[in-house]
């Protein structure tokens, strides 16, 4: 019985995951600024982030994503306004071999899906995006 609590205490759910960035987007309507913030804590080898503005303006915002994990590497991109382009693309050892785009919203839940299985392996992931969820 003990082991199924310290499993729920220790696993992070997708699900709690996903709230805490969605109420996020709703209190400051930026998305991806929240998911870059997250990854770069949780994650930082394997993101890139692009950021849009003069390097010495205090308003930098996130114009490009980018994120590794296992054989798929996912781009986020703002466009004018509040448009955004998606794309996933399966690499096997360096090489991609499909390239497509998917919705914003798919994207989101794949990669935080995917940060919740590391999270699972990899205790500093974990306690970085334990930190997200609890703020």
């Amino acid at each position: 019985m003990g082991d199924a609590v310290d499993d729920d205490d220790n696993g992070l759910q997708f699900e709690v995951l996903a709230a805490a960035l969605r109420s996020e987007h709703k209190q400051t309507g930026d998305l991806l600024e929240f998911l870059a913030k997250m990854l770069e804590t949780s994650i930082p080898e394997s993101i890139t982030i692009s950021r849009d503005g003069w390097f010495m303006s205090g308003n930098r915002p996130v114009k490009e994503l980018r994120v590794s994990l296992d054989d798929n590497e996912y781009q986020i991109h703002r466009g004018r306004g509040s448009n955004f382009t998606s794309r996933r693309a399966k690499t096997v050892r360096g090489v991609v071999l499909k390239t497509e785009e998917i919705p914003m919203d798919k994207c989101v839940d794949e990669i935080l899906m995917q940060l919740t299985k590391l999270a699972e392996k990899n205790a500093t992931a974990r306690k970085a995006l334990q930190k997200f969820v609890l703020e």
